[in-house]
């Protein structure tokens, strides 16, 4: 196995996401701490039904994961490739999001994380194919869609789901793509309403159900996940993080127009999430694992202008603090 995750073929890479969505699997069967779900009043409409499932399935749920996992990481390490993201191409982004996502997920509520994470990973890979020269309507529509879905499973995305779309029709503001992206957003949330109103429902109290009482706690207690080992992980995310931020506008780069803008989308989503975290009293857990997969997409920048030393070097701390919240 190569260490230098810039060079890795597509074997390797796909070693490495089998691999890690084996731990994964096994992880949620018999290793992630166990947790005391605290149900408040900011719990999203839909997250309940994921803990539930959890709950009574646990086998199941832990295959789950182990799909979702491999899915994820696929979509969106290929959309990095598709979308030209790094001066030179490289397959890094599918070993930095397999090692990367083991960590964030690793809870004893990591269904209803990793459903948040699916959406996630749905509505930025697709945004990643929105800034080529001809727009393919589709992919904004179908991430606004996932983005738009985000709130019925935590509410701490209602930010993120109100202030990306404006970024993002700054960049591309024509009236289809405002019209795609407004319709794209709100179709989750009615879908949710109506069938709310079929079974005897209040359709405007459903709406609020969604969109508000972000001001109370979260449905998953950031203080049962971030535990020491995990700040751990965290801090040595956000570190190198904060290096590619830093080499990215601080470094001539051969860069399209198109990725240019992708990046420009994540760093700025990036920011959006840091807030949240700090500033929304329902921040959630969930918050911590949309991060952790946006820098497992810029991240490998940072591998490519390293030297082959200090590449392989941070790609062994990766994986020594992603399993740190085992620990705890």
């Amino acid at each position: 196995m190569i260490f230098d995750v810039t060079r890795h073929k597509f074997s390797e890479a796909i070693l490495t996401l089998l691999f890690f969505a084996a731990a994964a699997t096994m992880g949620a069967m018999w290793l992630f701490p166990v947790s005391d779900t605290i149900l408040g009043g900011a719990e999203a409409p839909l997250a309940g039904y994921i803990a539930e499932f959890q709950q009574t399935y646990p086998a199941l749920s832990a295959l789950l994961l182990g799909l979702l996992y491999i899915y994820m990481v696929v979509v969106l390490s290929r959309s990095t490739v598709r979308v030209a993201m790094y001066p030179v191409t490289t397959l890094s982004a599918f070993a930095v999001t397999s090692v990367l996502l083991f960590g964030a997920l690793s809870s004893g509520s990591y269904l209803p994380l990793a459903v948040c994470a699916l959406f996630v990973v749905e509505a930025f890979s697709r945004l990643m194919h929105c800034f080529r020269p001809s727009l393919q309507a589709h992919y904004l529509f179908s991430a606004m869609v996932a983005l738009g879905a985000l709130p019925l499973f935590d509410k701490s995305f209602v930010a993120l789901v109100v202030i990306l779309p404006i970024f993002v029709l700054i960049i591309r503001a024509t009236l289809r793509e405002t019209v795609l992206t407004i319709l794209g957003l709100l179709i989750p949330t009615f879908i949710y309403c109506y069938v709310v109103w079929l079974l005897g429902g209040d359709f405007g109290d459903s709406f609020m159900a969604v969109w508000c009482d972000n001001l109370v706690s979260s449905h998953l207690s950031l203080a049962e996940y971030l535990t020491i080992p995990r700040l751990v992980y965290l801090g040595v995310v956000m570190f190198m993080q904060l290096l590619t931020s830093v080499l990215y506008f601080a470094t001539p780069l051969s860069l399209g127009t198109g990725a240019r803008e992708v990046w420009r989308v994540l760093q700025f989503a990036m920011v959006v999430l840091l807030v949240s975290l700090l500033a929304v009293p329902a921040a959630s857990p969930a918050l911590v694992v949309a991060m952790t997969l946006l820098s497992a997409t810029m991240i490998p920048l940072l591998l490519q202008y390293a030297s082959a030393i200090n590449s392989v070097l941070a790609y062994l701390i990766l994986i020594l603090v992603t399993f740190a919240p085992l620990l705890a």
